[in-house]
């Protein structure tokens, strides 16, 4: 497969589920190099009202110190050395997309099942919009 995916750059959204990490694990074995790979995690948009924000404990900055974190700590193994990680906040789905653009990525790869455990008929609602907005080929897993 990596004769397809030579020299392309992969976007591959996490949310720290098995299916995902598998994802970025699969992408790793269509590219010539793990720097080809763009891991980005989709954090929610805080709401103003939660008591973290509002007592100025919890921001967009100390949320994303917390995503680079598991990065660290879930891609420790040497096999991801030079994959590219971005955090950024908002609808999983748009942001996804608009990463992709971003970065000029030439196709999106995820499992079409992430953590939360709600299935619609064929896929998760993130999946299905990423598919829906996409100008990219998107390689959905299937796991």
């Amino acid at each position: 497969m990596s004769d397809w995916f030579g020299g392309k750059t992969v976007l591959v959204p996490v949310d720290f589920s098995d299916e995902s990490i598998k994802a970025v694990d699969e992408a790793l074995t269509m590219v010539d190099s793990a720097s080809q790979v763009h891991v980005l995690h989709v954090a929610a948009d805080l709401d103003i009202t939660t008591p973290g924000v509002v007592w100025e404990t919890i921001s967009e900055d100390t949320q994303r110190s917390n995503v680079q974190k598991s990065f660290s700590k879930t891609f420790a193994d040497s096999k991801y050395e030079g994959v590219v990680y971005h955090v950024l906040f908002g609808d999983a789905g748009h942001q996804i997309v608009e990463q992709a653009n971003a970065i000029n990525a030439d196709v999106i790869v995820m499992p079409t099942h992430g953590r939360t455990g709600v299935r619609r008929i064929l896929l998760g609602s993130t999946a299905e919009r990423v598919l829906r907005l996409a100008h990219i080929p998107v390689l959905m897993l299937r796991h």
